[in-house]
């Protein structure tokens, strides 16, 4: 516009110069009037663009005030460079493979069970006169992952798959595959997660890794849980040292334990074996499952509160006289828990867990089955109703970790169970489990030190005591208690 103005200005200068040299040539009147006509054209000419530019400068200063309050979509960013990521051919996905070359040594000098993991709530009675000075090994609890991301215009899309060779599945005599160096391949982790969603099979948020010591035993403390269920959740930052996770996870299946001879408890009578295979139950809904996170701004301390519900349901087909009614029967299960851990060194870490549970036996560590079942008839063919008893527990988990150098660690540990002993899941344990089965209180005491001679490579070593009582009352021929002493030789190469 100033460019304009100024060859307006210079233009009418020139011509009313001109018009004065003409004057001075004795040019006519007239001629000056048209000179002057000509210089208001002129600056009429440049008031109009003057006015046209205002006006663009308006609409432009519109527009941009429009594009800021509507956010522009964010297209993906390259990925960035990472130590030990690679880049795929698309130049944005990423993958990283971890995992751990893992070979572990049992030595079971009391209550030999048979496997590598130790199971104290299964140990055979102290009567039993079970096998001593048993060795066990295995290269099963080895593993190997793969982390994965993706930049997309709602942030870093990333999943893991997560897998080791721990199965379940079972080999001759009902022995698990995973002794004495078999194993079955088995999914760990299995999910995808962007912003603050999570799909796939991961660590439930009921269960305490976070707030657990570290023991060399591949199942774990008693006490802790490590249950991994396929899942939904909902990650809720609430400050930078607080948030909260909710899950909708995957339901149980009929968790039924029945009688090998028709027993009662209260006014059901629990019929046998039949009745267990007769059972097509199975959870109609998700459980639910939260987790409520405080850390210390410093990160030395963590404070979790956990939460579940789920259902039980017993649904049996009857056979003879009820032949086609499908008879069901729902009760709920919950439990709350509370974990911590703090560390008042850099050296030394202490660690302390709680849960209380009723009805379920799928989350924690050597629990009992989640409830009976009882039913209104000793004949399966005449049952119409249908009674859980579910049981009802306590559980506490405390330890000590110290280092005493940078490749030298060490952990002292004790967890313990004990059932509620006043109810109709005890009733029915006290009558039926003639053959000691159905614990009423469980402890494991553990110490282990564990040293790194060279990066990511641990050679460690364990020792754990443990006893299980059960319920049903001990005999002149049967004790009621079953004592666990085991040594655990672990060598690990993590990458």
């Amino acid at each position: 516009m100033v460019k304009v103005k100024t060859l307006a200005l210079s233009v009418s200068a020139a011509l009313a110069w001109g018009a004065m040299g003409s004057a001075q040539a004795a040019t006519t009147t007239q001629q000056v009037a048209d000179l002057k006509a000509q210089v208001a054209e002129l600056q009429q000419m440049v008031q109009s663009l003057s006015s046209q530019q205002q006006q663009q400068a308006v609409q432009l200063q519109q527009q941009a005030q429009i594009a800021a309050a509507k956010p522009a979509p964010v297209a993906p960013t390259a990925s960035s460079t990472k130590p030990g990521w690679i880049t795929l051919a698309d130049g944005q996905t990423q993958l990283k493979v971890y995992g751990s070359v893992r070979v572990d040594g049992t030595y079971d000098t009391k209550g030999n069970n048979g496997t590598i993991n130790n199971n104290t709530n299964s140990v055979p009675l102290n009567s039993a006169n079970a096998t001593k000075n048993n060795l066990n090994v295995t290269a099963a609890t080895s593993r190997i992952g793969l982390d994965i991301v993706r930049p997309t215009e709602y942030g870093d899309l990333t999943g893991k798959i997560e897998a080791d060779f721990m199965g379940s599945a079972l080999g001759k005599d009902n022995a698990e595959n995973n002794t004495n160096g078999n194993g079955s391949f088995r999914i760990r982790h299995a999910y995808l997660s962007l912003g603050k969603w999570l799909v796939g099979q991961t660590t439930s948020p009921f269960v305490n890794t976070d707030t657990s010591p570290e023991v060399l035993d591949f199942y774990g403390p008693m006490g802790g849980g490590t249950q991994r269920n396929v899942q939904v959740r909902y990650t809720q930052p609430i400050t930078a040292n607080q948030k909260l996770l909710v899950a909708l996870e995957g339901g149980d299946v009929d968790n039924i334990t029945g009688a090998t001879t028709t027993t009662t408890f209260g006014t059901y009578t629990a019929v046998g074996t039949d009745a267990v295979t007769a059972t097509k139950g199975g959870s109609q809904l998700p459980a639910l499952t939260a987790r409520y996170d405080i850390a210390t701004a410093d990160k030395k301390g963590l404070l979790q509160v956990h939460g579940m519900l789920h259902q039980n349901r017993v649904s049996i087909a009857t056979t003879t006289t009820n032949a086609g009614t499908n008879i069901d029967e729902t009760k709920l299960g919950w439990g709350v828990g509370l974990g911590g851990k703090y560390s008042f060194t850099p050296n030394d870490t202490v660690f302390a867990n709680y849960y209380h549970i009723k009805g379920d036996s799928k989350y924690l560590l050597y629990a009992n089955s989640a409830y009976l079942a009882g039913f209104d008839s000793t004949t399966l063919a005449n049952v119409t109703d249908v009674a859980i008893a579910e049981s009802e527990y306590d559980t506490a988990l405390v330890g000590y970790s110290h280092k005493w150098s940078p490749k030298w660690r060490s952990t002292l540990a004790a967890g313990a169970i004990w059932y509620k002993n006043s109810n109709d899941y005890a009733d029915f344990a006290k009558t039926y489990d003639t053959k000691g089965t159905l614990n009423k209180k469980l402890y494991n005491i553990i110490v282990n030190s564990v040293y790194s001679p060279v990066k990511d490579v641990d050679l460690g070593v364990e020792y754990t005591y443990g006893q299980r009582e059960t319920f049903y009352n001990s005999t002149a021929t049967q004790d009621n208690k079953g004592d666990y002493s085991r040594v655990n030789l672990m060598a690990r190469y993590s990458f």
